[in-house]
């Protein structure tokens, strides 16, 4: 994980997205890239239906890069360490299209967000943007709502349906794994509407320990009413520092992503980190 790329709007939670990133680059000597998309201003059209620009438009845009380009500085200086390099990059333009070009670009090895933008509505990363960036992405993506104490992923919960391909997210996590030390717990939560037995599913979390050789692992089958929630009991009961879910086409997870705070049963949920990785995408 050389190249990581931390989209910011200056936001606590942008920041705290920065700080799962320097988490991983200490331990890799990569490099964090944060980049900040500037949307343009829309030119408006004349009755004769040509376009009007404004230079009132054109000079408030210079000064907003140069405002953003100095904040991006003063980040680099306060976080930048010894063994791993920050790069502050601005862009211009439609801010998915600017995160995923920038990530494809750099070859990015991992993209992480904050869940909430500086608004602190639904609409700028927890929203439309962020399952946009979740579900077209080919790279590994982690959300960010707050940062736990602690310097290490040492216990990731990895919950599976049993039913994608495990090898992209099983590799990765090895790679984690390798880097912090970590326990993978592997979960398949059973619902009323998506049930096996608890035999038939140890069995199949097994083959995967077996097929992937893998080491310091726990599988459990648990039972919950709502998939989403049972992820994050079963989270909270293994004290996970990352949360771990495979994301297809019709995967929702909303409530996971944004951390569980819908219901007052889950207050004591630590809105952990949730690791996502598309597949099938193209």
């Amino acid at each position: 994980m050389k190249n990581i790329i931390v989209p910011t709007d200056f936001s606590l939670k942008s920041l705290n997205a920065l700080e799962v990133a320097k988490r991983i680059a200490r331990r890799t000597r990569g490099q964090i890239h944060l980049l900040h998309v500037i949307e343009p201003v829309t030119a408006m059209y004349r009755s004769t239906g040509e376009l009007d620009y404004d230079d009132l438009d054109d000079f408030y845009m210079v000064q907003l890069i140069e405002m953003v380009e100095e904040k991006l500085s003063m980040l680099k200086l306060e976080h930048e360490k010894d063994r791993f390099q920050i790069i502050g990059k601005v862009s211009i333009g439609n801010p998915f299209q600017e995160i995923r070009n920038y990530a494809k670009s750099k070859e990015a090895d991992v993209l992480i967000l904050g869940a909430k933008g500086s608004t602190n509505t639904n609409d700028f990363f927890l929203g439309a943007l962020t399952d946009k960036v979740i579900r077209s992405s080919n790279h590994p993506v982690i959300t960010v709502n707050e940062v736990l104490q602690g310097d290490e992923f040492r216990n990731i919960v990895y919950a599976t349906d049993l039913k994608a391909d495990h090898k992209p997210m099983i590799n990765l996590l090895m790679r984690l794994q390798d880097l912090f030390d970590s326990n993978i717990h592997i979960v398949k939560i059973n619902t009323r509407k998506d049930f096996n037995n608890d035999i038939d599913t140890m069995v199949k979390l097994q083959r995967i320990a077996d097929q992937y050789m893998l080491n310091n692992y726990t599988l459990t089958s648990y039972s919950h009413e709502d998939e989403e929630y049972g992820i994050l009991h079963f989270s909270d009961q293994k004290k996970a520092d990352l949360i771990a879910i495979g994301i297809h086409e019709k995967s929702g997870f909303r409530r996971v992503i944004s951390g569980g705070s819908i219901v007052e049963d889950l207050s004591g949920h630590s809105f952990r980190p949730i690791l996502t990785l598309g597949y099938n995408v193209r």
